[in-house]
């Protein structure tokens, strides 16, 4: 692209800041990625920590005055999944006690849906999405609200489950996008601004 002045322009074309733009997209990767583990490899460590959290939520969740050893062997398993899942020591350990607590009350059944929040914004912290994704967390809440209007027995627990558990793991998803979303527009920023400087017409 030529100057009026029959130089060289070195503003950047329409196709140029769309690459960029691509390519700033690309780049986008987890950011527990970059932390320096310690033990165990980040792939192992990340399939490990779900699948113990998972099965560990569940045992809690099937427990009933029949089956209390569901209950221990979740209350193991579940702190376990959160202390392999790469992240932050600090973060790991914030989250145990809380999550462990409010996974208890949803033994409540439907009434106590609103703790799957709780759940979403532990996983949200452990993997350290920015803080406007923790929006998200207005989906379980209202989730809960809706709920308990059409679960009204104990033997119907199963749906609360099912559709919180939906939600909990799309509203996670979501944060993702947009956390993915955030990070492209705050590196897109600086080229805007260098753009808008060179696009100056000059005097």
């Amino acid at each position: 692209m030529l100057h009026p002045d029959g130089l060289p322009s070195s503003a950047p074309t329409a196709s140029t800041r769309s690459a960029t733009a691509e390519g700033l997209r690309r780049a986008w990767h987890e950011p527990t990625r970059d932390l320096n583990l310690h033990w165990g490899g980040y792939r192992a460590r990340w399939t490990g920590g779900i699948a113990m959290i998972v099965v560990g939520t569940a045992c809690i969740l099937v427990t009933t005055a029949y089956s209390l050893p569901f209950l221990l062997v979740g209350s193991l398993v579940q702190p376990a999944g959160w202390a392999v899942l790469p992240s932050t020591i600090g973060r790991r350990v914030a989250v145990v006690v809380p999550v462990l607590g409010f996974t208890w009350l949803l033994l409540g059944g439907s009434g106590f849906a609103w703790c799957y929040a709780i759940m979403l914004a532990a996983w949200l912290l452990v993997r350290l999405r920015p803080l406007p994704t923790f929006v998200v967390l207005a989906l379980p809440i209202a989730s809960s609200l809706v709920l308990p209007r059409f679960v009204t027995t104990y033997e119907q627990g199963w749906i609360t489950i099912l559709v919180s558990s939906v939600v909990v793991a799309a509203s996670a998803w979501l944060a993702r996008w947009g956390a993915i979303a955030l990070d492209s527009w705050q590196s897109s920023r600086p080229l805007r601004k260098q753009s808008d400087r060179l696009d100056e017409p000059r005097p």
